[in-house]
Order: structure tokens, then C-alpha cells, then sequence
């Protein structure tokens, strides 16, 4: 699932977050999985980690015109448009997510067993039995302080508990999409939708 925010900061104006949301976690709201704060250029580039230093990079429009917002405000919506088309390359399917999680250590900012998680679902969807054990075990061995991080483990567990049976484990992961479709009010997968594709 693609997500687009137009964040009001605290003068009028608007911040431009763009990120991947994975559904298959028990979750009633949104949140930015991979991405975030987008930073873009006049001519339309655009990163969520510019480099310290590099000029000519911005992060907000600020409100001083109706025709100067609505002109800058054009070309923010063409980033945020080419940043979802971006995304959507980069990720086809559940394959593709657990590649690049299993890959790559958590973002600044990104909890490392949510990033965990996320790469065990992944690859429990993908049938990649063997990462999904390695990434859902971290989660559910990890020193745990938080509510929230004894809910993911429990979750996870849950995941560990049907390594032995990969359609069963396939068939929750698919069920925990749906249900977070229905929590956050998104329509549900048509028939015949495989259950990969539920999850961007």
C-alpha cells in the first residue's frame, strides 16, 4: 500500500510525506514502513535522505499566495505521483519487499523489529520459509519493554508457530492483510487478486 500525506507543519504551508505502508500487520492506522519525509528539487528529483550539505534540496511549501501555493503545490503532487510510481516498481510483489528488507538494515528512525517483521512477513508470503524463520525469530527472542513490541513478538509468534505448514502460514498472512484492509477502511482484494498484491 502506497501512502501520500500533506503534512501542515506549524505556519501555513505543507510538508510531503511518501512511503510504503506493509499490511500485514495487525494495525488501525497509518504509518510509513518504508519512506517517509520527501525531499525534492525544482527539476522534480526527489530523495527521503539528501545528502548533509548538498543544496538546492527542499522540504516544504510554505503558504504566502494563493497562485504561488497553487503553482509549487503542482509540482509537489508530480513528485508525489513519481515517487508512488517508484515505489510500486520497486516493489510488484511480496518478493521483491523481502529481498530488499532481508537485505538492508533498518531506516533512521525505523524500530529494527518492525523491519524484522516486516521481512519475516514478507517471506512467509513469498514462501521464503528459511528468512522468514531468521527475521520472525529475531522479533520474537528480542528483549522486549514496550506494549507495542509484545504485541509484534505475539504476532510473530503466531507466524513461527505455522513454519511447519506454508499454506496455513500463507493463508493467516493473507487473512492479517484483509483485516487490516477492513481496520483502516480500504476496500477488499477482488476475487482472484493473489495475496501478494493485497499487501502494496
Amino acid at each position: 500500500m502506497t501512502v501520500v500525506e500533506f503534512q501542515p507543519g506549524s505556519s501555513p504551508g505543507t510538508y510531503l510525506n511518501v512511503g510504503a505502508m506493509w499490511l500485514w500487520a495487525d494495525r488501525a492506522f497509518w504509518a510509513f514502513d518504508y519512506g517517509g519525509r520527501t525531499s525534492w528539487r525544482n527539476d522534480v528529483t526527489f530523495t527521503w535522505r539528501p545528502l548533509d550539505g548538498e543544496a538546492g534540496w527542499q522540504q516544504r511549501v510554505g503558504f504566502l499566495n494563493a497562485d504561488q501555493f497553487s503553482r509549487e503545490m503542482a509540482l509537489v503532487a508530480r513528485v508525489a505521483a513519481l515517487q508512488v510510481q517508484k515505489l510500486r516498481q520497486q516493489f510488484p510483489d511480496a518478493a521483491a519487499v523481502c529481498d530488499e528488507l532481508t537485505n538492508s538494515s533498518a531506516q533512521m528512525g525505523e524500530s529494527p523489529l518492525w523491519h524484522a517483521f516486516h521481512g519475516g512477513a514478507a517471506a512467509a508470503l513469498s514462501g521464503d520459509l528459511p528468512a522468514a524463520k531468521q527475521n520472525l525469530e529475531t522479533v520474537a527472542s528480542a528483549d522486549l519493554h514496550f506494549e507495542w513490541q509484545h504485541e509484534l513478538a505475539a504476532q510473530a509468534v503466531g507466524l513461527l508457530q505455522l513454519m511447519h505448514d506454508p499454506a496455513a502460514l500463507r493463508t493467516r498472512v493473507a487473512e492479517t492483510i484483509a483485516c487490516s484492509r477492513r481496520l483502516l477502511g480500504l476496500p477488499a482484494v477482488t476475487a482472484g487478486s493473489e495475496a501478494d498484491d493485497s499487501a502494496r
